[in-house]
């Protein structure tokens, strides 16, 4: 049985260093990818969906666009119940502006279902983050498969 691609949705924001409601502002766009891989670690959707702008948008490479902090936290929450639980990002490369920054990523996903064979899932981010107050969080994201 092979786990839903969907269900990789927000499967690149950025960082998260603890579950902060309001948001986890990252020092740097640069330091978003080992934040997430902690949040992951964690499995933690309150903690994903903190590193997003209220209003973000997600695009998934064969689903919905997901909108909202709401929305993204829920992907995430199945995420984890479906067994999504390492992510390694194997390659990235941030272009920060004053006050806006892109975050391209390659990465590799394990999912293990209960009761199933783990399963490796290979993908490209590209993250679009805002400045805010405290840092920076991501306002889009999209992703698509690896070759």
């Amino acid at each position: 049985m092979s786990f839903p691609r969907t269900l990789f949705a927000a499967a690149l924001g950025a960082a998260v260093l603890s579950a902060a409601p309001a948001g986890a502002q990252v020092a740097s766009p640069a330091h978003a990818a080992a934040a997430m891989t902690e949040a992951v670690a964690a499995r933690d959707a309150d903690a994903v969906a903190a590193l997003y702008t209220p209003d973000a948008v997600v695009f998934l490479h064969d689903g919905p666009i997901l909108s909202g902090r709401d929305q993204i936290r829920e992907v995430w929450a199945r995420n984890f119940a479906g067994g999504y639980d390492r992510l390694t990002v194997t390659q990235h490369r941030a272009e920060t502006g004053t006050d806006r920054a892109a975050l391209v990523m390659v990465w590799n996903a394990t999912v293990s279902p209960q009761g199933q064979v783990p399963q490796q899932v290979t993908g490209r981010s590209l993250l679009y983050l805002v400045r805010v107050a405290d840092g920076w969080l991501i306002s889009a994201d999209m992703w698509q498969p690896g070759r």
